[in-house]
């Protein structure tokens, strides 16, 4: 796709550009050190989600982590992997795979934030995706008053807020198991109908995850045409939101 080839031209220059190619990244369990990146499943008990609605909780998707020289980075993945590459290798794969996305832009987040390029790489924890939600309603209404939006992405915490403040929020989702819920009156729908609503709001609010799942450039497309501001959040999407010049909310990353 044409986005991943921007990323990927990106991510190859700063590598080159650090003399970091010949750095081997493992894919393990297993702490490393010296010239070794880490990748590990992180049990989603650390994380002490309030609520079993949240994706990791149910256990349909992880958070794999990878560790570069002691910077870190989280992406949401259906598809977590495990071996030894070279960043040299990362940059080149086939990004027609979860597993191999994953891969690419977890490590792409732990190196931009080891070169101190982003930061709120790794997810937040307890009560803070709850806080967050709130946060985050209060950081839109202030900007942009009470506009529509459309919520990609199913955050339980972050739809509850939305839908008690803006009169009009759509939300869209992935997995059939939360197809169908209602949110304060507010029916959850299946992704198919992101482009109808597009056509209907000012802004997206997307999950950082559909950078994972392929699904994030053709929102961005479709958000573009319809000139509808896109927002992404989380932090999957770390890297490429400072890549392109996407507006990025985390508000309780580390």
């Amino acid at each position: 796709m044409y986005y991943d080839e921007i990323v990927r031209a990106y991510f190859r220059k700063i590598v080159e550009e650090h003399g970091l190619s010949k750095f081997t990244v493992k894919i393990s369990g297993k702490e490393t050190a010296g010239k070794k990146v880490m990748f590990r499943v992180v049990p989603s008990k650390e994380f002490s989600l309030p609520s079993e609605e949240y994706a990791i909780a149910k256990g349909k998707e992880v958070i794999m982590e990878c560790c570069f020289k002691n910077s870190r980075a989280h992406v949401f993945t259906a598809k977590p992997y495990k071996g030894v590459l070279t960043l040299s290798k990362i940059v080149n794969l086939n990004l027609n795979s979860i597993a191999n996305r994953s891969i690419f832009f977890c490590a792409l987040n732990a190196v931009m934030r080891y070169l101190g390029i982003v930061n709120k790489t790794i997810h937040c924890r307890g009560s803070e995706p709850e806080i967050c939600g709130i946060e985050l309603t209060k950081w839109l209404r202030k900007r942009y008053g009470n506009i529509p939006i459309l919520l990609v992405g199913y955050q339980p915490a972050f739809a509850k807020a939305l839908t008690k403040v803006f009169d009009k929020v759509f939300i869209t989702d992935m997995d059939s198991d939360n197809i169908g819920k209602t949110v304060n009156g507010v029916t959850i729908v299946d992704d198919s109908k992101n482009s109808y609503f597009m056509r209907k709001v000012k802004i997206a609010l997307i999950t950082g995850s559909a950078v994972i799942n392929s699904t994030l450039w053709p929102l961005i497309d479709e958000a573009k045409a319809n000139n509808v501001e896109t927002i992404v959040y989380g932090v999957s999407a770390a890297g490429v939101a400072k890549i392109l010049k996407l507006k990025r909310l985390c508000f309780f990353g580390k």
